[in-house]
């Protein structure tokens, strides 16, 4: 199945951990980018699921156009796999050779897969609230990268801090639950792992990059909020991925945005910046601890 969509990718990582022979249940793919690739991708790790990433990449076509050749391979997927949802994010269950495709669908499937999605119903469904509550904090973000006419970023921050204030309380209830008042809370959940700590730490991560470009201190009114980022950071089963190239190379965003085509974050340019886009085309990678 690999060889379906490692012709298309510009980049077929193999995660493994210990055992490079170790049977890969889930494939994940999307863009050569972060974005929401990073999170699905940071639980696995984590939880130590050997899987495989696909990464498609975006390149220039022409003066100012775009191509990629996942364009062209989209529709002999939804074929292949009757899926007609078809869109990146996507992963693959491959014991049961089928697709899930939309990001929250495929949050929930992967938090299950590796017992990170709550502990009973009240808990899957606080994962499920969460996971809702930050894809509108991205659309936040993907609205100023992506959308023409862009507020200035001082007030996209402004926006988004009508997000971070829920989160910030949100976590306060966390700490008050805990049994210990003096730890930090790390967790969004009943002090677990769970598929929403991963979505709001890269979102988190943009934001506060944003934050610095602008000389804007992100966490004056949300203390809570970095205490969770910088927590969730230094845990010791998110070093593997937090350490790797596809944490540290790979831009927030795609090429054709405002802010984060180029790591650092940085810009980029239509067929200046392609000689700094060094995550591209790597074809097969095998990454493990």
């Amino acid at each position: 199945m690999s060889s379906i969509f490692s012709k298309a990718a510009g980049t077929t990582v193999d995660v493994t951990f210990g055992d490079k022979n170790a049977e890969k249940k889930h494939s994940m793919a999307y863009w050569s980018i972060r974005g929401l690739g990073a999170p699905p991708t940071m639980m696995l790790c984590a939880a130590k699921e050997p899987f495989t990433l696909y990464l498609y990449d975006l390149v220039e076509k022409g003066e100012d156009g775009w191509s990629s050749d996942y364009f062209a391979a989209k529709g002999g997927y939804i074929k292949e796999f009757k899926q007609p949802l078809w869109n990146l994010p996507f992963c693959v269950d491959n014991e049961n050779n089928r697709v899930i495709c939309q990001t929250n669908a495929v949050f929930s499937h992967l938090g299950k897969v590796c017992g990170m999605f709550g502990d009973d119903e009240n808990s899957a469904s606080e994962c499920e609230q969460l996971l809702a509550e930050i894809y509108d904090l991205r659309d936040v973000m993907i609205t100023f990268v992506y959308k023409p006419n862009p507020e200035n970023p001082a007030d996209v921050l402004k926006n988004a801090s009508t997000y971070f204030q829920k989160f910030e309380s949100w976590l306060e209830i966390q700490g008050e639950k805990s049994k210990d008042e003096d730890a930090s809370v790390v967790h969004l959940v009943n002090g677990k792992f769970s598929a929403p700590d991963f979505h709001l730490f890269e979102m988190v991560d943009q934001f506060e990059a944003l934050a610095k470009q602008e000389s804007i201190d992100l966490y004056e009114k949300f203390p809570k909020l970095k205490e969770f980022k910088e927590g969730f950071a230094s845990l010791p089963e998110n070093k593997f991925y937090l350490d790797s190239w596809l944490h540290k190379e790979l831009p927030f965003n795609n090429v054709v945005g405002r802010f984060g085509g180029l790591p650092g974050p940085k810009a980029y340019t239509h067929t200046v910046s392609a000689k700094e886009a060094t995550w591209r085309g790597k074809g097969l990678v095998e990454l493990s601890p």
